[in-house]
């Protein structure tokens, strides 16, 4: 544990004490309100960043070469939770996509995501496909993307299948395959969200509620526009310093999913712009400390593992704040580690656990150089 980037492990709890301070001032008046209780959400996700730091470090112990060999597996077992999902899964807004087990709830889309990172680091390793050629190199990869991606999209889940296609596509792409090769399933991930947005009335109504916003000047602030309006007016509302922690007015039931999918617009409204841009400074270093991990790597499965993992953050982050400042059709995906949550904050801090266990064993090899270097010297 002591030959590890231990910045990794300091980012990820810091942002995980962020969230918990902003998950129970965005949600206070909301357990008020629908359970009676303040500290309905705190409590809840008290428990699951204990539970999220205890993965932390149990992963920042796991051997890679362990991973690496039931990589297969591993996706096997997320693939057949995706697929159980669409037998037993739990409806909420009308998305199937949790798993109630007593009094816990599962997401196994969070699961399928870091295991597929796993498994393309696995096989990416094998088959690079700068060597394969085309179809032998990029043809499985893609169709795993492509198949755990496709059962994503049945909960409906459309944000994180196109998050996950994009992490598998980057992913070949580190491993060496050509940028034309890449054009092709990217111009069929293309093809495949406009089949989703045309079967999905409520995802084709988001993104034209964005366009119109955009290039037509309407918002539909009473209508499919309420949230987005709502967390521009408290990130603006902000201004430089906030208003104070525990300050903020859209969570008083202004703001829908404030302590989930918005909670850096009550940052913005509390924090002010300096706190929601120490905020992004936090999450920005830790993908610094993430791709340096990756990039210090001598072994095939811990640069693309690394890679895949740094880069599955950093896109939700970037989607999440896209959503907030209304770069974005409005989606589902929380804010890494500070959004309320079970299943996602578990699976990052077992993806920042994983990424230390890189580093620890790159510095192991960096120290091992250096003192050769001294004997021949």
């Amino acid at each position: 544990m002591s030959r590890g980037d231990r910045w990794l492990l300091v980012l990820a709890l810091a942002l995980a004490a962020v969230g918990l301070i902003m998950v129970y001032s965005s949600s206070a008046i909301l357990g008020i309100t629908r359970y009676q209780d303040p500290n309905h959400f705190l409590s809840r996700q008290t428990i699951r960043v204990l539970l999220g730091v205890a993965v932390l470090f149990a992963f920042a112990r796991v051997r890679l070469r362990w991973i690496e060999r039931f990589a297969p597996w591993l996706l096997g077992g997320a693939v057949a939770l995706l697929a159980v999902l669409e037998v037993v899964g739990h409806v909420s807004h009308g998305a199937e996509r949790w798993l109630r087990v007593g009094f816990l709830s599962l997401q196994p889309t969070d699961l399928a995501r870091l295991t597929t990172v796993v498994f393309l680091a696995w096989w990416l390793k094998r088959s690079p496909p700068a060597e394969q050629g085309f179809l032998s190199g990029m043809g499985p990869p893609l169709a795993v993307i492509g198949g755990v991606a496709g059962l994503i999209v049945l909960q409906p889940n459309l944000s994180s299948a196109v998050l996950l296609a994009g992490t598998g596509v980057l992913m070949i792409f580190l491993a060496g395959a050509r940028l034309r090769h890449l054009a092709i399933p990217m111009a069929a991930g293309g093809v495949a969200v406009a089949l989703a947005l045309a079967t999905h009335p409520y995802m084709m109504r988001r993104l034209l509620t964005f366009v119109s916003t955009w290039f037509g000047g309407d918002s539909d602030a009473r209508g499919a526009g309420w949230q987005l309006d709502q967390s521009l007016i408290a990130i603006g509302s902000g201004g430089w310093f906030g208003r104070g922690l525990g300050g903020g007015l859209q969570k008083y039931l202004f703001l829908p999913e404030a302590h989930t999918d918005f909670i850096f617009s009550i940052v913005g409204e509390e924090a002010g712009f300096l706190g929601a841009t120490l905020l992004i400074g936090l999450i920005a270093l830790l993908l610094w400390r993430g791709m340096r991990a990756a990039a210090r790597s001598a072994d095939p499965f811990a640069y693309l593992l690394a890679g895949g993992l740094t880069l599955q953050i950093g896109l939700y982050a970037l989607a999440n704040l896209c959503v907030a400042t209304g770069l974005a059709p409005t989606t589902g995906l929380p804010l890494p580690f500070v959004s309320y949550g079970g299943s996602a904050l578990l699976v990052n801090m077992a993806a920042v656990g994983l990424l230390y266990r890189v580093s620890a064993e790159n510095d192991q090899r960096e120290a091992l150089t250096r003192q050769r270097w001294r004997e021949a010297s």
